[in-house]
This record gives C-alpha cells, sequence and structure tokens, in this order.
C-alpha cells in the first residue's frame, strides 16, 4: 500500500467518486462509425483535504506526495470509518468476506460459494474485487439469494480465473495521482490547500 495516498484519503474532508465513462470508437476509411465500445470505465476519485492541520505534524506527509509522479502507483481503500459508508455492502451475506466466484469474460461472474441464504447476495451498486489484485466493479443490478449470476458495470479487465472476492471497504484499487494540489502556509502554522487530488485507477 503507498501510504501517501492512502493518509489523504484517510484525511479527506470530501471524496468524490467516478467511473469514468471512456468510449472507443472504430470508424472505417469513408468515416463511418462501424462499432462503439465502452472500453475500461476507469474510477476516477477527486479527494479535497480540510485546511487547518498544523505543518508541524503533517509536513512528511506532504513531502511523500510531493515525491511521487504521476507515473507512481498505489494503492487505497476507503475504510476509514469517517467515509467507510461510501462503499459499504448492502446485501445479506453472512460473511461478506467468504464469497468466491470464478469469471471469463464479459460482464458477468459466476458465484461458486460464500452466498446469501435469503434476501440478496448483492445489491445494485455493491463493490467487488476479484480477487486480492484485481480491479474493482460495482454490481449493476439486484443479485437473489438464489441466484449465482452478478452482473458488473462493465467488461471485464481482469485475465479469466477465480477467486475469494472482496467486498465494500475491503476493496483495494491501483491508482496514479494525476493531479496534486498546490498548498500553502496559513495563518502561521496551518496547511491550506488550492484545489484537490485526482487518482485515477491504473488499468495496465
Amino acid at each position: 500500500m503507498t501510504t501517501a495516498f492512502q493518509w489523504v484519503i484517510d484525511n479527506a474532508e470530501s471524496i468524490s467518486i467516478d467511473r469514468m465513462k471512456n468510449v472507443s470508437t472504430v470508424t472505417s476509411r469513408n468515416g463511418t462509425v462501424r462499432s462503439v465500445g465502452r472500453a475500461g470505465q476507469p474510477w476516477k476519485f477527486t479527494v479535497a483535504l480540510p485546511t487547518g492541520p498544523k505543518w508541524s505534524a503533517v509536513r512528511q506527509e506532504i513531502s511523500k506526495i510531493e515525491a511521487l509522479d504521476r507515473v507512481t502507483v498505489g494503492q487505497i481503500q476507503i475504510n476509514n470509518a469517517g467515509h467507510s459508508w461510501l462503499v459499504e455492502y448492502q446485501g445479506n451475506a453472512a460473511d461478506d468476506t467468504a464469497m468466491t466466484a470464478s469469471w471469463t469474460t464479459g460482464n458477468t461472474i459466476t458465484l461458486t460459494g460464500g452466498q446469501a441464504t435469503s434476501g440478496y447476495n448483492f445489491r445494485a451498486g455493491d463493490i467487488i474485487q476479484l480477487g486480492a489484485s484485481g480491479a474493482c466493479y460495482t454490481v449493476a443490478a439486484d443479485v437473489a439469494y438464489n441466484s449465482n449470476t452478478v452482473t458488473l458495470h462493465r467488461p471485464l479487465v481482469d485475465a479469466a480465473g477465480a477467486g475469494t472476492l472482496r467486498v465494500g471497504d475491503d476493496c483495494v484499487w491501483s491508482v496514479l495521482c494525476t493531479q496534486f494540489p498546490n498548498w500553502e502556509l496559513v495563518a502561521r502554522d496551518a496547511v491550506g490547500w488550492s484545489g484537490s487530488f485526482v487518482f485515477i485507477e491504473d488499468l495496465t
């Protein structure tokens, strides 16, 4: 885990989450669009830090962040008590850390164990990660307890495989920090920020 990135998430005043709807097209020689695809739809996190932390307390963290360039890949989790509600699990499985699945291509995965015995395996909007090193997805529609097919919001960017899912605030995103806000010292020892941090999911 890149601790500098995680420090920004844990101390955020606000976090905005967006799934970037990148569209790819194939165009013929005469200009006719032959096909349209939704591509990878990478996640985007816009994070604002509060004004006021003491420079003497955070200057080490600021220096670590500034030392990272825009090609450094780090990992973030939204599991701080103040923000975990953003990604909390909504389904009815008794243990959301024991759900297993397999996947190949397309935009569906197949549950193979750990499902709920009543209610829902997942509700639309639940966030899942395919194994410990896979990408993160949102569930596109409610999945009843007696169904084992989960439709995702985008085509799979992971290679075919199987494993234990990470769910909700256990999910880990691999990201690049594409925007660093300017900072300044205000009111003697307090740090003020001009702008927000922007993290984009790394799909390489």
